[in-house]
């Protein structure tokens, strides 16, 4: 995709959503890479009532790490997958205990490397903890960049890296917020909103969609 219709979709999505940012609240990375690992199919609303519970219960790696897994679960019940997810967050707590004394790395290796931790995750908190130049692709993301031709492909590392391309490295926090609002609030999975949509007249998406009806 050419650099100037790239810019010029962020431009207009930036007067659409300029208060595009993460959903997820947080005070700090740690708390940043427990809600982001509960909000794997989970939305952003339930998860941010569940995280103020566990935060006040729980609001260090050490006192998370040292919390009985059953009380964790019981905290996180109402998230999709919690005991699955429970274990994790005591297991990356120990982790982080035990490696980095208590804080979370600001690598890219050693964050995947903890447990439950994937490349989306990890894009999640350097992007949005540390302010580094990270593309995370959750869905909204993926299914805008396919539709708008940013990307080609339905691999999530393959998208992360067509997408990066078409962005200066200093933009890349700012268009996966953008983007990704404009996943979430007009072009939606089933029922996208096309002509609500700011840059309709640089997607390929509506003229397949027409060409479909015929």
């Amino acid at each position: 995709m050419e650099s100037k219709r790239a810019i010029e979709i962020l431009n207009r999505l930036e007067e659409k959503f300029p208060d595009a940012r993460i959903l997820l609240e947080f005070k700090n990375p740690f708390e940043l890479l427990v809600a982001t690992v509960l909000a794997a199919q989970a939305p952003d609303e339930r998860v941010n009532r569940v995280t103020k519970t566990l935060f006040s219960k729980f609001p260090t790696p050490e006192a998370l790490s040292q919390a009985e897994l059953t009380t964790i679960e019981e905290v996180v019940k109402p998230i999709n997958y919690f005991r699955q997810k429970a274990r994790f967050i005591k297991q990356i707590s120990q982790v982080l205990v035990d490696r980095f004394a208590g804080k979370v790395p600001s690598d890219l290796n050693d964050l995947v490397a903890l447990p439950g931790v994937g490349r989306k995750t990890a894009n999640v908190v350097l992007a949005n903890a540390f302010c580094l130049p990270a593309i995370p692709v959750d869905t909204h993301l993926a299914r805008v960049a396919n539709r708008l031709g940013l990307s080609q492909s339905t691999n999530p590392d393959k998208i992360e890296q067509e997408v990066a391309a078409c962005f200066p490295r200093e933009k890349w926090i700012r268009a996966s917020h953008l983007l990704g609002f404009l996943g979430r609030f007009i072009c939606q999975a089933k029922k996208p909103r096309c002509g609500q949509c700011p840059v309709k007249d640089l997607c390929p998406y509506p003229q397949k969609s027409e060409q479909s009806l015929f």
